[in-house]
């Protein structure tokens, strides 16, 4: 588990008690008290940082700290002590803003677990039997009511109902179900209530499948480097030789520390956490939550950027896209439609009673003799006359004549990804069509347009929707890389193939399907708006309002986060390099080349944060 950024603030804060009082009774005059709480603070602040630099270096692990310990021990021998106190100050106080920077708000597991089905209703001769999910047999005969989640992957065999899949598969629309329809665990039972034979226990079932591929792309993840520590290697045998010469050509120990002391490197050290810092908060602000410094800094490296499609590029819901009349008018095709409609339970009724219902000049008509065939159509009576009004083959079905232009249009409007639902008369009369359509969100044509201003490598759509319904919406987005069907563990192949071709990906979804893709590409966006709290867990970055075009900001910021970052981080690295010059030509004693140092962080702090004022 990771450290909590409390035990981070500890050393600090002692070592800034200890200066407090060593400068005190310096004011009044006490010199034989300051030195010792010195010492003592100067033991107490350097063996952790020690310690941490010893587990470091035995993981392989070399920073630019190795400096800064190797100046506090050489100024507590020279007794240097203010000047070695000074820089455990700024060591450690460097750790606990880089500990904040980088905190996790933790990447675990636990609400997607917690989502999981947790209890099945076992049918058995006297009733129900409420079990937990994993107790279920394969054979077992189950009872999903309305609303709830199915708890185990299994065949109906009774009961017609729809079924909300989209966390699972991706597609859009709720699916029918009647008996010999597979059902996934993890989906949601809309309507009506379902019998279903079990036909795999619950730990083989599709959403125990999506958690394990979260948990695996999750542990295969490399660990963010530091960025200072990328400089670390030659900044430090730069800083040791010109120690070195100093002390050598000099034969002076106070010219080695002072070339130490001012080549301690805290504004690498603060550079990086600092402007992250201010670019989380930047972030925020504008409802963007970026859990860890890590994902700022990768982000700013993406070359691709991967998106699921339904709920992310478009809105998720179908909303009336057109219509076409046949003999009657446009208004009268709406009017009698939503007429019939106001009694459906299903999800395209409820989108176009929204749609009429925008229109203040829609008069609704209360229906009689109202029935409704699930997942087929609605039909009743409208001021005294029968109307049909649902598929092609159920206004076949009751003696509606569909002439050949209307069954062309059909096929037309299927190849578009559109879904046409049709009124029909009780005489036997085609009246007309209502199309439904998944909406590509607004803003995302200036979302692609920034990326391309940006001259981001690659855009690429994944979904679960069939091919011909993925190529309309890449079409009208002007996306060439698509790929259709896609079940969550196509997602997260899609990933790792692109990152071998692009580098750096990143992965923008929203629902329980997109999660492993999420935790696999090398940082996940997920849409938490409305998105699942799966997807929340699992990704880097969590865009609270359900707007794409925070994915464009966030980008935005985290390129700009960056730059800030390595500009501090070379003006520190210049800065150093010509103090230590200076100091290693005696003009530099270790307790003002601590006052200089401090000065330094000032002003890479204050560059860090730029990050909060300027514009990204």
């Amino acid at each position: 588990m990771p450290k909590k950024l409390s035990s981070y603030l500890i050393l600090p804060l002692i070592v800034l008690l200890g200066l407090i009082l060593a400068g005190s009774f310096w004011l009044y005059g006490k010199f034989n008290i300051e030195d010792p709480i010195l010492i003592v603070t100067l033991i107490i602040g350097t063996v952790p940082l020690i310690y941490r630099m010893l587990k470091d270096l035995m993981k392989g692990h070399f920073g630019v700290d190795v400096i800064a310990i190797t100046t506090i021990i050489a100024a507590f021998f020279m007794q240097q002590y203010l000047a070695g106190t000074v820089i455990v100050l700024m060591l450690s106080g460097g750790e606990a803003l880089e500990a904040y920077a980088l905190q996790r708000a933790r990447k675990e597991l636990s609400s997607l677990i917690s989502n999981a089905p947790s209890i099945a209703h076992i049918k058995l001769e006297n009733g129900l039997k409420d079990v937990s999910a994993y107790d279920v047999l394969v054979g077992d005969i189950i009872l999903v009511k309305p609303g709830e989640v199915v708890p185990v992957d299994g065949l109906v065999i009774a009961g017609v109902s729809e079924v909300d899949e989209s966390a699972i598969t991706g597609e859009s629309l709720p699916k029918a179900k009647r008996p010999g329809s597979l059902t996934f665990s993890g989906s949601i039972n809309k309507e009506n209530p379902l019998e279903l034979r079990t036909i795999r226990p619950a730990k083989e079932s599709k959403y125990e499948q999506i958690i394990s591929l979260v948990k695996e792309a999750e542990e295969s993840r490399a660990p963010v480097v530091r960025l200072a520590d990328r400089y670390s290697i030659w900044f430090t045998a730069i800083t040791f030789i010109i120690a070195g010469l100093a002390w050598f050509l000099s034969g002076d120990d106070i010219r080695l520390l002072a070339v130490l002391v001012v080549a301690t490197p805290c504004p690498l050290i603060l550079a990086t956490p600092i402007a992250i810092i201010s670019g989380i908060s930047k972030s925020a602000s504008r409802g963007i939550i970026i859990k860890n410094g890590g994902a700022l800094e990768t982000l700013a490296q993406v070359n691709a950027f991967i998106f699921d499609k339904t709920g992310t590029l478009t809105l998720g819901t179908p909303e009336v896209s057109g219509t076409h009349a046949f003999g009657i008018s446009e208004a009268e095709l709406m009017n009698i439609s939503a007429s019939l409609d106001q009694l459906s339970v299903h999800i395209l009724a409820r989108s176009l009673l929204s749609h009429v219902r925008q229109n203040k000049n829609f008069v609704l008509s209360y229906p009689e003799n109202f029935k409704e065939n699930f997942g087929e159509g609605v039909s009743g009576d409208i001021n005294g006359k029968k109307y049909l009004f649902g598929k092609l083959k159920f206004l076949k079905n009751n003696g509606v004549i569909v002439p050949p232009e209307a069954e062309k249009e059909h096929s037309s409007l299927l190849d578009q990804g559109k879904i046409a639902v049709y009124l029909g008369s009780g005489d036997g009369k085609l009246l007309g069509s209502v199309w439904f359509a998944d909406t590509i969100r607004p803003e995302m044509k200036q979302l692609f347009q920034d990326f391309q201003n940006q001259k981001l490598d690659k855009i690429v759509m994944l979904t679960g929707d069939r091919k011909n319904v993925a190529e309309n919406i890449a079409k009208q987005l002007g996306l060439s890389d698509i790929h259709a069907e896609c079940l969550p563990e196509d997602k997260v192949k899609e990933v790792k193939e692109h990152q071998k071709e692009f580098g750096k990906v990143a992965m923008v979804g929203d629902g329980v399907n997109d999660a492993p893709a999420l935790a696999a590409a090398d940082v996940g966006i997920a849409l938490g708006g409305h998105g699942s709290t799966a997807t929340a867990d699992t990704s880097d970055i969590v865009i609270t309002v359900d707007n794409l075009e925070r994915v464009g900001e966030a980008y935005k910021i985290a390129k700009h986060v960056l730059h800030i970052a390595k500009q501090g981080i070379y003006i520190g690295i210049g800065l150093s390099i010509f103090l230590m010059v200076v100091a290693a030509l005696g003009f530099i004693p270790p307790v003002q080349g601590a006052l200089l140092q401090e000065l330094l962080d000032v002003a890479v702090i204050f560059n860090a944060l730029r990050v909060n004022f300027e514009k990204a």
